[in-house]
């Protein structure tokens, strides 16, 4: 046999024993992101994709996940929901049924989470929401593969016992919500934590997704004099029309939020004077008390590929890591043993610090991440922190 010949055949066989391994040691993983990058849902569902895509890379660079031996590099196909139901159900559709994944992250309106839940519970898909706003047919028993990062309750402790802590004052409480159906379902979370609080919920209603003005909201809010007014879910654009609603109708108590907001953002909308005060539960990625991986990873992240940063960034890139981090933990690529494994995990880490998994017995199954908070009034016109407190959702 020449040199050549033998060279060859050598090549062959080590490119036949070797060359299969190498190749089966890094694979794909589609996971699935159904945000609306368009209509009134995409001012925190659309940076909340790029969190998203910002923590893949994230996660790829530190070599992706491990699961029994194999690695896999993350790809993230994004489907835009188009703010209605409609549109998140193509969107889920196509996803799961022409590029098959198993694995979702997005929905944070109840009409879009249901629409969700429809297509990928029977498809056994696992999904994980960034956020459930309490209406049954979104979260608990009946969906064992729904998941969400937050929920409207989250922020509903915190933000009322730090209100009755430098308001003792407060006895009576209006609570407006978006007309998305599950205000009545806010409400029957709420009260009860304000009631042991020594307050009394007087008003509980719902304004349509399309409002612009909404004087008249308020005005109905304000007949039952209350001595708060409290705003459950919506954007920064819709807490702050009604902050400056409220105030030029002459409210002169506190206005709070318990979703998770943005103080900055709303602060742009309503100017200094109107939301001075005013509290809220969430975080601000520049302040000096934010934690390291959002300083050190989020914001110099976006500012190299986006070449800007958002205060939703860290949204996305939280559900994302939290789904993957089930992921490995479970071992599997399977959605039900990922979800029922998810169920038993004491914590999971998020771009907010460590954070348990609760529900049980508020919703009756396991089915929620319960992060760290962080609480922000406004002093002197600009945003102030107060502390982190921890959640818990029983």
């Amino acid at each position: 046999m020449s040199i050549a010949r033998y060279v060859a055949l050598v090549c062959v066989v080590v490119g036949f024993l070797v060359g299969p391994s190498f190749a089966a040691e890094t694979r794909i993983l589609k996971i699935g992101a159904i945000d609306s990058m368009t209509g009134w849902m995409a001012p925190g569902e659309q940076p909340a994709n790029e969190g998203a895509k910002l923590a893949v890379d994230w996660i790829n660079e530190k070599g992706g996940i491990t699961v029994k031996g194999v690695k896999y590099k993350l790809q993230l196909l994004s489907e835009d929901s188009k703010s209605s139901p409609e549109g998140m159900a193509a969107a889920v559709t196509k996803l799961v049924e022409k590029e098959k994944v198993k694995f979702l992250i997005g929905g944070v309106n109840t009409v879009m989470n249901i629409a969700a839940s429809q297509i990928a519970e029977p498809a056994k898909v696992f999904r994980l929401g960034h956020w459930a706003c309490l209406n049954p047919d979104e979260i608990g028993p009946k969906l064992p593969l729904t998941f969400y990062a937050q929920t409207s309750r989250t922020c509903m402790e915190p933000v009322l016992t730090y209100l009755k802590e430098i308001h003792p004052e407060v006895k009576t409480l209006a609570m407006t919500h978006p007309g998305d159906g599950a205000g009545i379902y806010r409400r029957k979370h709420l009260e009860p934590i304000a009631n042991s609080l020594g307050i009394t919920v007087v008003y509980s209603e719902e304004w349509p997704g399309t409002t612009v003005d909404f004087t008249p909201v308020m005005q109905k809010a304000m007949a039952a004099k209350p001595d708060v007014i409290l705003y459950t879910d919506g954007w920064a654009y819709h807490i702050g029309a009604q902050a400056k609603a409220a105030r030029a109708l002459g409210f002169k108590g506190p206005l709070v939020a318990t979703t998770e907001k943005i103080v900055s953002e709303i602060l742009q909308i309503t100017g200094s004077e109107v939301l001075e005060g005013f509290i809220a539960g969430g975080w601000d990625i520049f302040d000096i008390n934010m934690t390291p991986i959002i300083k050190k990873e989020v914001i110099p992240r976006a500012s190299a590929k986006l070449g800007k940063t958002s205060q939703w960034h860290p949204w996305g890139w939280n559900t994302l890591w939290i789904l993957t981090q089930a992921i490995q933990s479970a071992q599997s690529l399977d959605p039900v043993v990922v979800a029922n494994h998810l169920r038993t995990m004491n914590s999971v880490e998020t771009v907010f610090g460590p954070a348990t998994i609760g529900g049980e017995k508020t919703f009756g199954a396991k089915c929620v991440i319960c992060p760290r908070l962080a609480i922000f009034t406004v002093k002197e016109g600009k945003p102030t922190f107060i502390r982190w407190v921890s959640t818990s959702t029983p």
